[in-house]
């Protein structure tokens, strides 16, 4: 079975070459770096909002913080929507290119990070807790993307067992 290291789609001789400039090494290890950092921001952002609001996470301010946080989630899937094809498709993306995106993502979500944190010197902390729970799910999501990359090629397995 083969997995979706983040290498382009082989076409004739031109895989060797691919895979060259691809670097699937590397790709998985800034992948790993990646999912760490989103997988942090999620962390830090729902400990910090559960920190402000201790029964956050409780009763019927249940609702409110699962909303903001799949907003935040689905925010990142349609910003993040061209990789996510890539890696659901199973055509990977050039290194320097994925190493481009990660770093635009990782910015974009230590920026939505600090701005819940800095919103809390606003007097209402509302704000503060839907943006750290914005945060959070956006911070899942990349986690989330990155497990892609390990994920075998499903086309190739469904036209076998007809299943996906």
């Amino acid at each position: 079975m083969t997995r979706n290291w983040g290498l382009p789609p082989r076409s004739g001789n031109r895989a060797f070459l691919d895979a060259k400039t691809a670097k699937p090494i590397m790709t998985l290890f800034v992948s790993a770096v990646f999912g760490v950092i989103g997988a942090s921001v999620a962390v830090i952002s729902f400990a910090d909002a559960r920190m402000y609001a201790a029964s956050l996470f409780h009763g019927i301010s249940l609702i409110p913080a699962v909303v903001a946080a799949g907003f935040g989630c689905w925010m990142y899937v349609w910003l993040a929507r061209p990789r996510f094809a890539a890696q659901l498709s199973g055509r990977g993306d050039a290194f320097s290119k994925l190493l481009r995106f990660y770093a635009k993502a990782a910015l974009g979500l230590g920026l939505l990070l600090l701005a819940g944190k800095l919103s809390e010197a606003i007097d209402p902390k509302h704000i503060s807790i839907l943006l750290l729970c914005i945060s959070g799910g956006a911070g899942a999501a990349a986690a989330f993307q990155t497990v892609l990359t390990f994920v075998p090629h499903y086309e190739e397995d469904a036209g076998e067992n007809g299943k996906i």
